[in-house]
């Protein structure tokens, strides 16, 4: 499957660096993960029980802390925010978020966690802090069990926690390239991508926007993606793009139960060649030409240029939809991923959440090997995971924040996003993943995690 964009129909919405070392990002600040522990054996290995029992606690210990962080205030998820809020060290509160917006991690997750003390301190003055919010309380509370198990079992198997990351360590890990070496690595991938493709983009864009809908088990979402200054050489890879299947114009009202999923275009009216959904305002004037057909439940579109020689082209698709609120079914999460099929210097993701939406929900990020079963449950994809996260960016309510250095019209697009719902930038909190020279095949996912319904 030759694409740069791919969507999946159920729970996955696809759009879009390879970070230096284990950086995390949200809010702001910068953590620092704990590096992979010491290959040293100083301790005897777990044995297969305790091995199980352990990861059993931390697997509940994460989904807790998820959820406690989940019915927080939207300015309490961050790092920084966190610690401001309940006056603990900043240290505590940016390992605890790094570890509960990731991917539940195995044993690895005992040293990406605070110590025990970090972690009670962190639940009491949640409940100090908000004493009157049930929600909060409640999930404090399971929480606070979640932690006196872990230490119950810390005591039991190891002793303490840095016995207990020695004997989890004490087999042989694979060397890892050093943090100063990743941005080489990265760069030397595009250039050999390119030139084994033909084709390579300054960036390739994508943005989303959540709003709730006046049936609490569905929201709106409308976005584009793109590429911006694309060029490619005569004998180049085909290049195609993946989008939700659109419907013709008045075949079902948006209230219909057969629109969740479905998505229209929101751009100008265009002629044979040149579809709906090309954003005429931020694509090359002509646009490139498009042969559209639709196969199964996927749009698909073969770009070409529009006349004379394949010189560089902009590309921008816009579309709406109405889809199932993700508390409607397992596993509660929604997905926005980023497939990079062919070579970028930049990948640029932004997610806009309505606050109401945001209050429900811990954003997450991780970067995944695309291989041909992609699109397996989120439980499988641990077989596919990078262990080094990459960056999500906090940008905050509005969009004062949202310049940036891969696409100088990116604020312009977003307005125009905006302005065709009536919508207004400051009732929605935004999210960012921003790289340079991404990894070529694969896929970088925003999760949304909404936990177990109320």
């Amino acid at each position: 499957m030759l694409s740069t964009f791919s969507a999946y129909p159920k729970g996955m919405s696809s759009t879009f660096p390879p970070n230096k070392a284990s950086v995390f990002r949200i809010g702001g600040n910068r953590a620092t993960l704990a590096p992979r522990m010491s290959i040293a054996p100083h301790e005897k290995p777990l044995e297969p029980g305790q091995q199980a029992a352990l990861e059993d606690v931390l697997r509940g210990l994460h989904r807790d802390l998820r959820d406690m962080l989940a019915v927080l205030p939207v300015e309490a998820q961050t790092a920084s925010g966190l610690a401001r809020r309940l006056k603990i060290e900043r240290t505590t509160c940016q390992r605890a978020v790094s570890a509960a917006t990731q991917p539940f991690a195995g044993l690895a997750l005992v040293g990406q966690l605070p110590g025990v003390a970090g972690l009670t301190s962190l639940v009491e003055s949640a409940r100090q802090c908000w004493p009157r919010d049930k929600d909060i309380q409640e999930s404090a509370k399971r929480l606070r069990a979640a932690v006196d198990e872990y230490a119950e079992v810390l005591r039991r198997v190891a002793g303490s926690r840095a016995k207990l990351m020695s004997r989890i360590n004490s087999s042989h890990t694979p060397h890892a390239a050093q943090p100063d070496q990743f941005d080489a690595y990265a760069r030397q991938l595009f250039e050999a991508a390119a030139a084994l493709t033909g084709r390579q983009s300054q960036t390739w864009l994508a943005a989303h926007i959540y709003e709730p809908c006046e049936r609490a088990d569905r929201l709106m979402q409308t976005r584009a993606h793109g590429l911006i200054n694309h060029v490619a050489r005569e004998d180049a890879v085909p290049l195609t793009f993946h989008v939700f299947n659109t419907p013709p114009a008045g075949e079902a009202s948006a209230d219909d139960a057969a629109e969740l999923g479905r998505f229209h275009a929101i751009g100008d009216a265009a002629n044979d060649e040149i579809p709906q959904e090309v954003l005429r305002p931020f694509s090359t004037d002509p646009p490139p030409v498009v042969r559209a057909r639709q196969p199964n439940e996927f749009l698909v579109q073969t770009v070409d240029p529009a006349t004379g020689s394949r010189g560089a082209c902009d590309l921008v698709f816009g579309l709406r939809g109405l889809m199932a609120h993700p508390l409607v079914a397992a596993p509660h999460m929604e997905e926005v991923w980023a497939l990079i099929n062919f070579p970028v210097r930049w990948l640029l993701l932004d997610v806009f959440l309505h606050r109401d939406i945001a209050r429900r929900c811990v954003p997450g990020l991780d970067v995944h090997l695309w291989r041909p079963d992609f699109a397996s449950t989120v439980g499988e994809r641990w077989q596919t995971r990078f262990a080094n996260g990459p960056r999500l960016e906090v940008l905050g309510g509005g969009l004062r924040q949202v310049e940036t250095p891969a696409f100088a019209r990116h604020p312009e697009l977003l307005r125009y996003l905006f302005e065709t719902r009536g919508l207004d930038p400051a009732d929605f909190v935004g999210y960012r993943c921003q790289a340079s020279y991404p990894m070529w095949r694969t896929g970088y996912r925003v999760s949304l995690d909404f936990g177990e319904p109320s």
